[in-house]
């Protein structure tokens, strides 16, 4: 089975975030039960320099759920960057 990761770049996502967790978990998760994708596979969160509690939320549900892993930048570098950040923290 193939494993496949999701890379979702965050910015002053706190609002909406919790309601996207619970969406991307739900679908991740039957993926994985239909066996179509690895229980290996992530949905990997960067938060770009994020001013409100988005880090938080995502460090939570990250230290709650294993489905879930987190990057953190040091500032806004743009959605862009944090995809290429992801991609290159989850090739392992």
């Amino acid at each position: 089975m193939k494993k496949l990761i999701i890379i979702l770049p965050c910015y002053n996502e706190e609002e909406i975030l919790p309601r996207t967790i619970k969406k991307m978990e739900s679908l991740l998760r039957g993926l994985i039960k239909n066996k179509k994708i690895s229980p290996a596979s992530r949905i990997c969160f960067v938060d770009d320099g994020s001013e409100d509690k988005t880090w938080k939320i995502i460090a939570d549900t990250c230290a709650d759920n294993k489905l879930f892993c987190a990057l953190k930048l040091s500032r806004n570098f743009g959605h862009q960057s944090a995809i290429l950040a992801g991609m290159y923290d989850t090739a392992a």
